[in-house]
């Protein structure tokens, strides 16, 4: 009985192992109506041309209800930061600036390190970003 238990142990564990090695083929075969996943894919191509938008994270400079200090604001980054972009927004009552289109929270940290000392009232915040150019 014990090497009946053992040999089904043995089986078993091959089997599973086998299995394993199967799945790592590096191949995917879709079963199934083709019509409906080429739907599917068109619809997100159309989405994504919509919004050029996706999650990431931005800088914010200043949070104000003057327009005017905005405005400095944002002509000082840039005189600074060229290449960078940079975004007014009003969302009442406040006059808001921030900067980048970050896609990890460490990119925003990183340039967030350089500019903190010119700009010590900014933070990193979540926003939907611009997609980036290819």
């Amino acid at each position: 009985m014990k090497t009946v238990n053992t040999l089904l142990f043995i089986g078993s564990f091959l089997v599973i192992n086998l299995n394993a090695i199967s799945q790592n083929t590096g191949s995917i075969k879709i079963k199934g109506d083709n019509i409906y996943l080429d739907s599917l894919i068109d619809k997100n191509i159309a989405k994504n041309k919509i919004n050029r938008t996706i999650a990431g994270y931005r800088i914010q400079l200043f949070s104000g209800n003057e327009r005017i200090n905005a405005n400095n604001i944002k002509t000082k980054f840039l005189r600074l930061f060229p290449e960078q972009t940079a975004y007014l927004l009003y969302q009442q009552p406040y006059f808001k600036i921030r900067v980048g289109d970050f896609r990890s929270k460490l990119e925003a940290k990183l340039f967030y390190n350089k500019i903190k000392e010119e700009f010590s009232e900014s933070i990193i915040i979540q926003d939907k970003i611009n997609l980036p150019k290819l």
